[in-house]
């Protein structure tokens, strides 16, 4: 049942946060992304006490390749190559969404492979978030449209210049991704207390 899924998603969430933290005295680096066929948005970021810090972003570009193959493959690899250089310990991609075209959910589903396997070869655990809250989390509204996604990467972290939206956007997926651990880590921690 969908319920005992979401269950399990959030014990392996709680695990894998307490593995992290505990690993060694390094502060834990998740990496966000922002799948598109021709423009892949990552960000790094890195627990720093009670702060998050930024790390690096980029954009994998895909281009306008007519052979499909070769756009996917061009993603993998690129990630790959981004993933190699930082210590990431878990990952985050936004969830695909049908809006009124089930084609292009389709073809973004397949980015999204791409970047699924680039982390999965590299062990690195991948939690999918829904459009509306990684923006809930990162901006305060569900709706937000990319300006407002934009504007808070800005407030936040006002040294780093995002080249494309699709930055900002991963920026917000790795952060939603960070908060997401630390609460249900907290909420575990409470209810054992409460036990």
């Amino acid at each position: 049942s969908s319920s005992s899924a979401a269950s399990d998603v959030y014990k392996r969430q709680i695990i894998m946060y307490a593995k992290l933290t505990k690993k060694d005295k390094k502060n834990m680096q998740v990496i966000g992304i922002d799948p598109g066929l021709i423009n892949t948005g990552w960000a790094v970021i890195e627990e720093d006490g009670p702060k998050i810090k930024f790390i690096g972003s980029g954009i994998c570009r895909a281009g306008n390749k007519k052979d499909m193959a070769a756009r996917l493959v061009s993603i993998l690899e690129q990630l790959r190559s981004v993933i190699e250089r930082f210590e990431v310990a878990s990952g985050a991609i936004e969830k695909a969404f049908v809006k009124n075209d089930p084609l292009a959910a389709l073809k973004l589903g397949q980015a999204r492979a791409s970047a699924m396997i680039a982390l999965g070869e590299s062990k690195i655990e991948v939690s999918e978030y829904a459009p509306n809250y990684v923006k809930k989390i990162f901006t305060g509204k569900g709706h937000a449209t990319k300006e407002e996604v934009e504007r808070m990467a800005s407030l936040q972290f006002p040294k780093v210049c995002f080249s494309q939206s699709d930055e900002a956007d991963a920026l917000a997926i790795a952060i939603c991704h960070m908060h997401t651990l630390k609460l249900n880590a907290n909420l575990n921690r409470a209810i054992k207390k409460a036990m």
